[in-house]
């Protein structure tokens, strides 16, 4: 084993600065392609392709101009830096870009100066410096800061003499928990300053942001940590117990796998180069109609929908196909059960759609998630059920686990893993009894807010981390959230105003959207460390690093950022809707409280029974080719955008298992691989040049 190096933590740690300042800029003003929206994102590959296939090339061709050569390229990084920061974020631009560039160049310099040279990255240093990235990209987007601060801010902003808000929940706010005085009145100089701009000459009301922002970091540190604890008990039995295949891994693990050459492996292999080709020309030719539309483009997307006008086929929800070349390679490398079960399912909820509606059901959609209601409770039926499923399989180990963490009496050797078994236990329910603790400081009842983190970490986070290790589902979501799960057999106010007001901010910053959420990319990370020579509890403290530093970091650039432009004009998403709608649902719970809708226990059992079926058939059968997950997942709006693509690898690799076998799909894969890079790599490039330019709107990848 060897120790963690101070340069691969450095670069690493410059990486993630990086990337906390660019993925708002992208995010809130850009409304472009979503470098964060993933757990195989776009940001890390962007930053992760240049060290690897250049830099280390040139460290390794021209090992005497090493020197020369890397002062070139941080002063070229130096400069680009300044410009889009300091075009952007004024002068704290400058002196952040400024630092790091000083901070490398010094560093290269004293290298030159005593003649030591710079080493290329090893394996291991490059395999560190991703997995930082990799859990702290997610932070400044969907996992945590592009939430967190509208919606502490619009429930102020967006309040109105009509909607009555001031008279509904603000008595429930505690002081602590926003920038604004819950027993003053709407539209306060903190909200309007941060929607509307400030004055030139004004300053940051940093000192109005800091306790809030305070007692919820210390929330979102307790949540990570507990994800922390669990993904090291889970680690054992995913990765070497039951062999999971972490699809989202393997393009960088390809990337930074060494032989001996000057370039990787990876790098030589032609067919690679051929799949990077084809979603790299297409979507430059797009972008270049985007820019100039008399260029002719290339359809890849087509609304189903208009072909079926008539009932009861134009009440089966969004139908849409979508052509995204990642996940068409993602798909020939996930298991082939798996991926014929992800598109069979959606076209089957389609279909009982079509049946459900014939038959004059309402087909109305869950509250902002475009998911019918009656699908939705299958699919919450079907994450109850893999729980159990998951934690069946474990038994063993998991009792193993707890010994070693109660008793020291279990043979289980825990020396290898991230934390320590004791720790990690203990941890993760000190964590979450730290939890329940900040909730009932906050006004909450603690038999909710601990019924509330079970169902979350336990029945969504769980199930969706499986969809991401297993699946290689590039973004996931549940249509449902605890207080959803609890109101499906109750009425909507049954938790009572103040339950429901503080649940109203935990559940959109933390629980609504989970496609960049922390435990699918920590597992991801822990797996990529098994090829490395680090010690797991050294790479641990990386990843620790890196999460504080995203956090400290998002939190800047964003507050400087909206405040210095007005959030009414960036995006329309994260800073007028989301901060809304949870509000809206908590005034209606509470003005007009909807009684329980007779088809949650119905479909929620159909959900259950399905999902038994599927888990016992795949237990008895090896021949049985439906997988529990791909029912799971449903017509969710991941399926919405991903399934065709899924469907097309998936015929692809089945042909060439039948046409040449295990050895055609082995030479196959790097073509596949490449698709992914290649698709990843060209919508990095153009969110690039769309900083420069200063286009808009200007989307490649997802929405």
């Amino acid at each position: 084993m060897e120790k963690v190096t101070p340069r691969a933590l450095i670069i690493g740690a410059v990486c993630v600065v990086i990337l906390s300042f660019a993925v708002p800029y992208s995010d809130l003003l850009l409304h472009g392609t979503w470098i964060a929206c993933s757990h195989l994102a776009i940001g890390p590959i962007i930053l992760f392709f240049p060290l690897v296939a250049f830099l280390n090339f040139i460290l390794r061709r021209y090992a005497p101009l090493t020197g020369v050569l890397i002062l070139s390229f941080f002063g070229v990084m130096g400069v680009v830096l300044c410009f889009l920061l300091l075009r952007h974020l004024a002068v704290l631009g400058t002196i952040i870009s400024a630092f790091l560039f000083l901070l490398l160049l010094f560093w290269s310099f004293h290298k030159v100066a005593t003649g030591k040279g710079i080493l290329p990255l090893s394996q291991s240093e490059l395999i560190l410096v991703y997995a930082m990235m990799l859990v702290g990209t997610g932070i400044p987007s969907f996992g945590l800061t592009a939430y967190l601060v509208p919606t502490l801010i619009g429930g102020n902003y967006f309040a109105t003499p009509e909607n009555k808000w001031r008279e509904l929940f603000y008595e429930y706010t505690p002081k602590w928990i926003v920038p604004w005085d819950p027993l003053g009145k709407e539209k306060q100089p903190v909200s309007v300053a941060f929607y509307e701009g400030l004055h030139y000459g004004e300053p940051i009301p940093w000192r109005e942001w800091i306790i809030p922002l305070l007692a919820w970091t210390l929330f979102a540190l307790l949540l990570f940590f507990m994800m922390i604890c669990l993904a090291s008990i889970l680690r054992r039995q995913w990765v070497e117990g039951e062999k999971l295949i972490f699809p989202l891994v393997q393009v960088p693990l390809e990337m930074a796998r060494e032989d001996g050459g000057l370039v990787n492996p990876f790098f030589r292999n032609k067919l690679m180069w051929l799949g990077f080709a084809i979603p790299f020309v297409i979507h430059t030719i797009n972008a270049f109609h985007y820019y100039f539309p008399y260029i002719p483009s290339l359809t890849l997307q087509v609304n189903l929908n208009q072909y079926l006008p008539n009932p009861p086929w134009n009440q089966i929800g969004i139908f849409e196909i979508w052509v995204h070349f990642s996940v068409i390679g993602l798909s020939f490398i996930i298991a082939s059960d798996l991926a014929f079960s992800l598109w069979f399912f959606f076209l089957l909820f389609k279909i009982e759609a079509a049946i459900a509606a014939s038959f004059g059901m309402r087909m109305d959609y869950v509250f902002t998630y475009p998911v019918q209601v009656f699908a939705a409770y299958q699919m919450l039926g079907a994450f109850i059920i893999l729980t159990f499923y998951m934690l069946w399989t474990a038994r063993h180990y998991i009792r193993g686990v707890l010994l070693k963490a109660f008793t020291n009496k279990s043979p289980l050797d825990d020396s290898r893993e991230p934390l320590p078994y004791r720790v990690a236990v203990w941890g993760f329910l000190l964590a979450g009894t730290m939890l329940v603790a900040w909730c009932g400081y906050a006004g909450m009842n603690i038999l909710v807010a601990s019924v509330v983190l079970i169902l979350f970490v336990l029945f969504i986070m769980l199930p969706l981390t499986r969809f991401v290790s297993e699946g290689g589902l590039l973004f996931i979501q549940a249509p449902f959230q605890p207080t959803e799960m609890i109101n499906s057999f109750a009425h909507s106010d049954i938790l009572g105003g103040k339950n429901l007001t503080i649940l109203a901010y935990i559940q959109r910053i933390f629980m609504f959207d989970l496609r960049a959420s922390l435990l699918p990319s920590l597992m991801d990370a822990f797996k990529i460390s098994d090829s490395t020579r680090y010690k797991k509890r050294h790479f641990l403290w990386g990843l620790i690093l890196a999460i504080l530093l995203s956090i400290g970091s998002s939190y800047i650039s964003e507050l400087w950022m909206i405040y210095r432009r007005g959030g009414v004009s960036m995006s329309p998403w994260f800073l007028i809707a989301a901060p809304q709608q949870p509000f809206q649902f908590l005034a209606s719970a509470l003005q007009n409280p909807a009684s329980p809708d007779w088809r949650a226990g119905t479909f929620l059992g159909v959900g259950l029974a399905i999902a038994v079926f599927l888990t016992q058939m795949r237990l008895r059968f090896t021949w049985w080719p439906l997988h529990p997950l791909g029912y799971a997942m449903g017509p969710s709006w991941p399926m919405i955008q991903l399934w065709f693509s899924i469907m097309v690898g998936w015929f692809i690799k089945v042909f060439i298992l039948k046409a040449g076998g295990m050895k055609a799909f082995n030479r196959a894969r790097p073509f596949f691989l490449g698709m992914i890079l290649g698709e990843f790599l060209v919508g990095g490039i153009w969110i690039i040049i769309d900083g420069i330019t200063g286009m808009q709107g200007h989307r490649i990848f997802l929405t």
